[in-house]
């Protein structure tokens, strides 16, 4: 798939060798270049893109090309105008699988995420975005979050979220909270998904 200022086009070609090449002309300087447009292929690949180029796809591409631009932009981590754009996704695309991406290459920026906008996140609709932006928020260890980690709890209507909140708060807090994680596993759920969590999260504390 090839897509320039005036078109988008596709060419379909048959790989019969280990080693081929295949050129196309255009008239000017692809903004877009997508191998297997239309995800179709089961594949193990590599594609060296610049950064401008990425930046296209993360905002122009469908699901799955946005997705995998959001995570080769961590190539390009000294760029300001990588943790813009990436947070800017977080916030602004359309479908959930990207922004939860987005918001997973932040993490691996090896930056401060600033914590407000993760709290934001946490207003998500969807469960997926919502639970990465908890276990993100616990990873920074600050105990402080530990009163804001409970009202989460308490008003988050995902499982999966409260589970992964139960975790943040053992890896924030010391055992003086173990008394909350106990209440939190008295609490049903689907194949126990609390209890699972406040007991691991318990065990942790107990280390």
């Amino acid at each position: 798939g090839i897509t320039t200022s005036n078109e988008k086009f596709s060419k379909k070609v048959w790989i019969k060798k280990k080693d081929q090449t295949f050129e196309f002309a255009v008239d000017e300087k692809p903004l877009l270049v997508r191998f297997d447009e239309g995800n179709n292929l089961l594949k193990e690949w590599t594609f060296n893109k610049s950064f401008d180029e990425l930046l296209y796809q993360l905002k122009n591409d469908d699901v799955i090309g946005r997705m995998w631009a959001a995570a080769e932009l961590v190539k390009f981590k000294n760029d300001p105008r990588t943790v813009e754009n990436l947070t800017e996704r977080t916030q602004q695309d359309p479908f959930w699988a990207v922004r939860k991406s987005a918001l997973e290459a932040l993490a691996k920026l090896e930056i401060s995420i600033d914590k407000n906008l993760l709290k934001k996140l946490l207003n998500d609709e969807n469960s997926k975005v919502r639970t990465t932006a908890v276990r993100i928020l616990g990873d920074t260890k600050d105990s402080k979050l530990i009163s804001f980690f409970k009202e989460q709890f308490k008003k988050d209507d995902s499982y999966l979220v409260q589970a992964e909140v139960l975790s943040s708060i053992a890896k924030c807090g010391d055992r003086s909270q173990i008394s909350f994680l106990k209440g939190a596993a008295k609490m049903n759920s689907p194949r126990n998904v609390l209890k699972r969590a406040a007991d691991r999260a318990i065990a942790d504390l107990g280390k």
